[in-house]
């Protein structure tokens, strides 16, 4: 695959304590077909975020193992605007 150029688009995570805004760049490949994303080790470290891939994903963010909050997956489509 081949990398055609790169995108900046802002993810915000709910939170009881305020959300988090990333901005993660992302690299856009030649013919690469994707369902998800995936969020590099230095975000995740950094706000403690873990993301479980059961039958539904979720999120847990900090050390509250109770708090986990349904992840919906946004679809990114090529008429969307950047």
């Amino acid at each position: 695959m081949t990398s055609i150029g790169t995108i900046i688009k802002e993810i915000t995570i709910p939170h009881s304590k305020g959300n988090i805004r990333l901005n993660p760049e992302f690299v856009v490949l030649d013919d690469a077909h994707i369902q998800g994303f995936l969020l590099g080790t230095d975000y995740r470290r950094m706000y403690g975020i873990d993301i479980n891939n059961s039958k539904n994903r979720h999120i847990k963010i900090g050390t509250n193992k109770e708090m986990k909050f349904s992840l919906d997956i946004y679809q990114i489509s090529a008429q969307d605007p950047l």
